[in-house]
C-alpha cells in the first residue's frame, strides 16, 4: 500500500478495512470450496462403499470386497482430513468476521458523509476494528489450539495471514 494515497486516519481506517474485506471475502469463498469438497467426497465415498457391498456379482465378489476396503480407507482418510482441517468452522469464523467489517465500513462511510466529524467517533470505529480483530483471532487460535501439534509455534499476529 502507497503511503501517499493516506491522507488522514479515517481514509487509513478505510482503506485498512477495505484492504481486510477483499483479503477476507477471498479466504471465504475458499473455505466454503474446501467444505463443500469434504462433504461431496464424504457422501461419495459413502455412497460408493454402500453399493459396492450391497450389489452382488458373483463373478466378482472378492473384487467388490477389495474396492469397498480401498474405498473405505478413502473415506477414512478425507473425515480425518476434515477433523484436523475444520474447514467449515474456519468458514464461519471467517464470515462472521467479514461480515463484521463490511457493518464497520458502512458505518465509516457514514461518518465520513456527515459534515461534523467528532474524533470521539472515530476513536470508537477504530476501537471496533480492533475488536474486531481481536475476535477473530481469539477464535482462530481456539481453533488452532484443538489440533494437536509436535512442535511449539507461535500464532500469525495477522489473522488475514493464516492458511
Amino acid at each position: 500500500m502507497e503511503t501517499e494515497s493516506i491522507h488522514t486516519p479515517q481514509t487509513y481506517l478505510l482503506q485498512e478495512v477495505e484492504k481486510n474485506i477483499k483479503t477476507l471475502k477471498t479466504k471465504v469463498n475458499s473455505q466454503k470450496k474446501n467444505t463443500k469438497r469434504i462433504q461431496f467426497l464424504s457422501i461419495g465415498l459413502g455412497a460408493a462403499i454402500t453399493l459396492t457391498l450391497g450389489l452382488s456379482f458373483e463373478s466378482i465378489e472378492s473384487q467388490q470386497q477389495n474396492i469397498a476396503l480401498l474405498l473405505s480407507a478413502l473415506l477414512t482418510a478425507v473425515n480425518g482430513w476434515s477433523a484436523i482441517f475444520d474447514y467449515k468452522k474456519l468458514w464461519h469464523r471467517q464470515k462472521s468476521t467479514l461480515l463484521d467489517l463490511y457493518q464497520l465500513k458502512n458505518e465509516i462511510l457514514f461518518t465520513m458523509s456527515l459534515e461534523q466529524q467528532h474524533q470521539g467517533k472515530w476513536d470508537d470505529l477504530f476501537k471496533r476494528y480492533q475488536i474486531i480483530w481481536e475476535e477473530n483471532g481469539t477464535e482462530w487460535r481456539s481453533i488452532v489450539r484443538t489440533i494437536p501439534t509436535h512442535t511449539s509455534s507461535r500464532v500469525s499476529p495477522d489473522p488475514t495471514q493464516e492458511n
